[in-house]
């Protein structure tokens, strides 16, 4: 019997005991590779990815578990150049690439928890009207303006772009004509509910660029709900004295003023009798720098009576409760004298090419 004994734990201490071990793979584009997180602390399975374009490398995971996935992207040596990206179960993260080069993921997480993962070489696709896109990105492929994100945007007719989104992070957005260098805005700097948008003609492309500008290299951004649409505004715009639109009494005009140009507009009024006149101005400027909307009165030869511009400085407030409600400035001036009777005229000149919206004009 003890004899028997002997034999039986000599042959158990011949079978071998299997735990994970790191591995290396081999990822193809559009095709999953399911592994298990290696043993050990100090031990992680790569997945080796070769850039075919200077793209975004769109990963996607799914876990056993239904947790998130945690992984590092290294270069060709290893060297950790994006850290601590979770992606959530069967998401899509972005990272920027380079043709040619060659890209690890480095994987962490819980021993035992089986996992899926697979890539595609992907751009970011022209928007469409209304539609809504979410991405996560790898802050390191957003970090610094140099590596902004590019998304086209396509304005069919003429108003105010509106440019919208959620996001747990802090991003600035600029505005761009459609080669990608002309800046047409100034920077937004947005987080939470992300709010901004040009004046813009119709049948025009441009592109909303997007980054973070604190440098992280670690963790990444999600955008969700990512979406544009136009709040039409008509073109009509008196850009000489001869073409000076009609102001009627107690009724408003509103003027586009398009991103990337700087541009005049007159108006025309007739003073029946003599009296003071005023006037209220409701700026729905997105952005407005400077002394951007000066504004004169002039008389019927269409010379200044006010050497000193009315400065019209202010902007659109943009605040969400459920959705997003604008709330627009008004300022009112008027004349200390009294006009004679006669025509008279009223110039709006906007001066920042980077400021742009609309505003509304009204005679009291």
């Amino acid at each position: 019997m003890q004899k028997k004994i002997l034999i039986i734990i000599a042959l158990l201490l011949l079978i071998p005991c299997y735990k994970v071990s790191a591995q290396d793979f081999n990822l193809e584009s559009g095709k999953k590779v399911s592994g298990t997180y290696a043993a050990g602390e100090e031990e992680y399975n790569y997945y080796c990815i070769k850039a075919s374009s200077s793209d975004y490398i769109a990963i996607t995971v799914k876990t056993s578990d239904k947790g998130n996935l945690i992984f590092d992207i290294c270069d060709e040596n290893k060297q950790v150049i994006a850290s601590e990206i979770t992606v959530p179960n069967k998401e899509t993260v972005y990272h920027k690439a380079e043709k040619g080069k060659t890209y690890y993921l480095k994987v962490k997480g819980t021993e035992g928890v089986t996992y899926s993962v697979s890539y595609k070489m992907k751009k970011l696709p022209a928007l469409k009207y209304a539609k809504k896109y979410n991405y996560i990105f790898t802050n390191a492929s957003i970090a610094g303006e140099s590596n902004a994100a590019l998304f086209k945007i396509k304005a069919n007719y003429a108003g105010i772009l509106q440019f919208m989104f959620d996001t747990d992070r802090e991003v600035n957005v600029k505005y761009l004509d459609k080669n990608k260098k002309k800046p047409l805005s100034g920077t937004f700097i947005l987080y939470e509910h992300a709010f901004s948008g040009i004046g813009t003609n119709a049948n025009r492309t441009v592109y909303a660029k997007l980054w973070n500008n604190d440098g992280s290299t670690t963790g990444v951004t999600t955008l969700k709900g990512i979406k544009y649409q136009i709040r039409s505004v008509g073109t009509a715009n008196g850009s000489s004295k001869g073409r000076a639109r009609n102001l009627i009494k107690g009724r408003y005009a509103e003027t586009l003023v398009p991103a990337g140009k700087s541009m005049s507009s007159w108006y025309k009024f007739k003073v029946s009798k003599k009296q003071k006149v005023s006037f209220t101005v409701e700026s729905r400027m997105l952005q407005n720098h400077g002394k951007n909307l000066q504004l004169y009165i002039c008389n019927s030869d269409g010379k200044k009576i006010n050497t000193n511009p009315i400065i019209i400085d202010s902007m659109t407030t943009v605040i969400y409760k459920k959705k997003y409600k604008m709330e627009y400035p008004v300022k009112t001036f008027g004349t200390t004298a009294e006009f004679p009777e006669g025509t008279y005229y009223l110039k709006v000149d906007s001066k920042t090419k980077t400021s742009s919206g609309s505003y509304r004009i009204k005679w009291e």
